[in-house]
């Protein structure tokens, strides 16, 4: 490992969550202490305007390992979150949300089962979620619609919580700026052939604060996104661009 690295980096995209960021940032690092694995942990701010930033400037007088780094502006969620996993510098990579939904904990046997089998990722699959029922039916709605689209075999492509090889997530460019982000990343692991292992998480509802995922917007938004893909991707398989 490199002098001055670390061997795990949590990164979250954060927005206006001045209710819930200061309880959910300390229990990371109780948990990260309690597991005794050396690391930081590093935010993407989209532009929040609240005082989250106020909370997150406090915290880290008191955890030097904790990072916000200021996305581009105007940002987004996908903007955020690569701000923060580009600035890592972790052998691995935890990627969750900052607004509790997901809990930290569960990255442990996630890690585990990735060094095991020597994967370059583990993805979650949210067991249950905890929403509305709209929200619930357009989330496997569209994840029918991804499996469908690009022959991907995981049960929950736009779940938030994964586990990466460092170098796996820095090296990958990402395009959208919002919700779709989660999935673009499953897309483009199966299209550059990275091993891919899933295991079932608990959801859990938010700890405050409000959603900021519009139901019929992000869909329509997550559609036009896919079907953007999909045509990249047969214009990268054909030869036509050289990146995708």
């Amino acid at each position: 490992m490199k002098k001055n690295s670390v061997s795990l980096s949590v990164v979250a995209p954060v927005y206006n969550e001045e209710q819930v960021i200061e309880k959910i940032i300390r229990y990371w690092f109780e948990v990260l202490k309690n597991d005794g694995i050396s690391h930081e942990v590093v935010l993407g701010d989209g532009g929040s305007n609240d005082k989250t930033l106020e909370i997150l400037e406090r915290l880290g007088t008191e955890h030097t390992n904790l990072k916000v780094v200021h996305a581009p502006q105007p940002s987004g969620y996908g903007n955020a979150l690569f701000s923060a996993i580009y600035a890592t510098k972790g052998e691995y990579v935890v990627m969750l949300d900052s607004d509790g939904q997901f809990d930290l904990a569960d990255y442990a046997p996630m890690l585990e089962r990735l060094q095991k089998e020597n994967l370059d990722v583990v993805t979650g699959y949210r067991i249950r979620k905890e929403d509305s029922f709209v929200r619930v039916f357009a989330d496997r709605v569209l994840n029918l619609i991804v499996r469908i689209m690009f022959w991907l075999n995981q049960k929950d492509t736009n779940c938030a919580l994964k586990v990466f090889k460092g170098d796996a997530i820095r090296s990958m460019r990402i395009e959208a700026r919002a919700w779709p982000t989660p999935t673009e990343i499953m897309i483009r692991l199966k299209a550059h052939g990275y091993n891919v292992g899933e295991m079932g998480i608990k959801h859990h509802a938010r700890g405050g604060g409000e959603t900021k995922l519009r139901v019929f917007r992000t869909g329509f938004e997550m559609l036009c996104f896919l079907f953007y893909m999909k045509f990249k991707l047969r214009l990268y398989r054909k030869k036509v661009i050289n990146k995708l």
